[in-house]
């Protein structure tokens, strides 16, 4: 089968490899879609530096879909062949203490597709037993879009970190960054019943894909205190909401929070520049809320994908190239311009 194989920095080789086992207790799938995320993009850069548990060689992508096509004799979950079926990537143990805490995207013993186990861009992949007994995989409807179902996983992240920040009616959000999860911020932010959503964003490129979405209310290229002040009458956003890896952005978010407002550092930043300053006393003596967002669970996917299949959450919108594997080059390039925002891969060109 073809496989995208992961080697090192910027060394991403399209190559034939045996198609997987089925695992005894796991499942073997034939891949629908796998798009590309951020930290593909990242890895590729760095060569996965910032991740310890990362293998190489190791087959990537992990916003997957795939029909079965064998299961495991040990398999006591219901499925069949020929179910298509969705798989939240990050896979926790159910024993730790974080697990047992019920956090599990904070599990000590996680493992993760497309990092020590080989993921979607590939024609193939091996679905480990421990996704299933986790809960982490989940059968699509007959007229789901395997395509658009490909990018529940970062939607799920974004349920947790507007949970975490409990967006609301009423409030007033401020989005920093508009890739493709600032974009899905805001149009949950909408959902979640925010009365006024800004994205701040300075790429001309981005901008261009940004203006379409109703969602957002005003888009914002400079002077974003300024603006922002001015939108909310002086008063500063309820919820900040920092979806890009900038120190700038993060120490700027709390100059356009209100007060007893909720910032959200929802992107990291690089492993080696992640210290940033913070007048401490903005956060006193307006009691600002700062907190981070790491991964999802599988009840955060699982209402990613009711979200996507119910039709609430638009997510053709959000993908702006269906390619096959063997145009991943161009894939990455995309969404490294910022001339993309979803690009998925298929092992086969497919329309939407």
């Amino acid at each position: 089968m073809k496989a995208l194989r992961f080697y090192g920095k910027e060394d991403l080789r399209l190559e034939e490899i045996p198609v997987p086992e089925c695992p005894e207790d796991g499942l073997l799938i034939k891949i629908e879609a796998c798009a590309i995320c951020g930290s593909d993009i990242r890895n590729y850069l760095t060569g996965g530096s910032g991740h310890g548990n990362m293998k190489h060689p190791v087959t990537m992508g992990h916003e997957l879909t795939g029909k079965i096509v064998e299961i495991g004799k040990g398999v006591t979950e219901d499925f069949k062949k020929g179910d298509v079926i969705a798989i939240q990537p990050a896979i926790p143990c159910n024993r730790c203490y974080y697990c047992i805490k019920g956090y599990p995207n904070l599990c000590e013993n996680k493992a993760s597709i497309s990092y020590g186990i080989d993921g979607g861009f590939a024609e193939y992949m091996a679905v480990p037993p421990q996704a299933l007994k986790s809960g982490c995989v989940l059968t699509l409807p007959e007229d789901a879009s395997p395509i658009s179902c490909s990018i529940a996983e970062p939607l799920g992240c974004a349920i947790n970190g507007q949970e975490l920040s409990r967006v609301g009616l009423g409030d007033a959000v401020v989005i920093m960054g508009g890739g493709p999860l600032g974009i899905m911020h805001a149009m949950l932010a909408k959902i979640r019943g925010a009365e006024r959503v800004i994205l701040s964003e300075i790429s001309e490129n981005r901008i261009k894909l940004d203006e379409k979405f109703k969602e957002i209310d005003l888009i914002v290229t400079s002077n974003l205190v300024e603006r922002v002040l001015e939108e909310t009458g002086n008063k500063g956003a309820d919820v900040v909401i920092v979806a890009c890896p900038s120190k700038k952005a993060q120490e700027e978010s709390l100059k356009v929070v209100a007060k007893r407002g909720r910032v959200n550092f929802f992107g990291g930043l690089p492993k080696n520049s992640s210290v940033i300053t913070l007048d401490s006393n903005v956060l006193h003596y307006r009691e600002i809320f700062v907190h981070g967002t790491s991964d999802s669970t599988p009840q955060h996917f699982r209402q990613a994908l009711n979200l996507i299949i119910s039709g609430r959450m638009d997510a053709s919108a959000l993908i702006s190239e269906v390619l096959p594997l063997s145009q991943f080059k161009k894939g990455i390039d995309l969404v490294r311009e910022g001339k993309a925002l979803k690009v998925v891969l298929t092992p086969e060109a497919k329309n939407e």
